[in-house]
């Protein structure tokens, strides 16, 4: 099945009734005994080469998967770093996973201080309930393997509390169709950010969606940054392709991209949030939710 069908059939329907909770990072089935720490803003993160014989994880649902990707490279290459990789679900389903990232100076290895990162590739996929067999293999030989560590988070109903922000300067939404739903999204680009405003303690969810023009290609990444003042929260990374489901109305000529999905904690209290876009070409759609 390819990657498209794939999301087609494992999406909840957005999942308008239903958010992921707290992340858990998984520990692999088999063949996880080789592993990488990478020391990423002062913290351990633990990581799992992808080889030839794959990374088995045995996965309940229903569940949200992140799958956290960088690619090692030598310090003299400061260049965009193309990798890939394969993601098979119940020995059925095939996803292949391509990422295309510069160096993140600031990374470090334990095991290996001479080789620098790239930047996180972030790709999801939404599992259905029961037992599910997930095998990330590599795509293609690369000279070294990609680095891997795979998040899961299941999905809690947030109905009651869930609060639908709007952006503090006022502008006009856009209305996107998604399958026979309308649902309004509001465009920030790094000439026009937005600021959000929103009382803890909670969660603030940020659902976005990069706008396709014609001379994009069907994958594409991009960032959001988001501050409180000149505190910078977090800056998140996403990698995705043109939805085939969904429109902008009023904007025939530009086409969406898949949702993806950040999360911030809000502290008790009240709080203001800059949402800002650091590639000065790209407009994404953002729709942000507290729960």
């Amino acid at each position: 099945m390819n990657q498209i069908a794939y999301f087609k059939f494992f999406i909840f329907s957005l999942l308008l009734l239903a958010f992921p909770l707290e992340a858990k990072l998984l520990k692999p089935s088999q063949d996880g005994e080789k592993k990488e720490i990478l020391i990423i803003n002062g913290k351990r993160r633990l990581y799992y080469p992808v080889q030839a014989e794959g990374i088995h994880y045995s996965v309940n649902g229903p569940t949200r998967l992140e799958f956290i990707s960088r690619y090692p490279v030598l310090k003299k290459k400061n260049k965009s770093n193309p990798y890939s990789y394969r993601i098979i679900v119940d020995d059925q389903d095939t996803i292949i996973v391509n990422h295309k990232y510069k160096v993140q100076k600031s990374i470090k290895s334990v095991q290996h201080p001479k080789h620098k990162y790239t930047y996180s590739g972030n790709y999801f996929i939404n599992l259905s309930s029961g037992k599910h067999k997930v095998v990330i293999l590599p795509e293609k030989k690369l000279k070294y393997p990609v680095l891997m560590r795979v998040l899961s988070k299941e999905f809690g109903s947030v109905t009651k509390e869930k609060k639908i922000l709007q952006p503090m300067v006022h502008q006009n939404s856009l209305k996107l169709q998604v399958g026979e739903d309308l649902v309004s999204y509001f465009e920030c680009t790094s000439k026009y950010p937005l600021k959000i405003e929103a009382n803890g303690k909670k969660t603030l969810r940020i659902m976005s969606r990069l706008q396709f023009s014609d001379s994009m290609g069907q994958e594409e990444s991009y960032r959001i940054k988001v501050k409180e003042k000149n505190k910078i929260i977090g800056t998140y990374y996403f990698n995705t392709e043109r939805s085939s489901n969904t429109q902008i109305l009023k904007r025939m000529n530009k086409v969406p991209g898949k949702w993806r999905t950040c999360e911030i904690n809000v502290p008790k209290g009240r709080h203001q949030y800059s949402i800002e876009i650091p590639d000065r070409d790209k407009a994404v759609l953002t729709r942000f939710i507290l729960y």
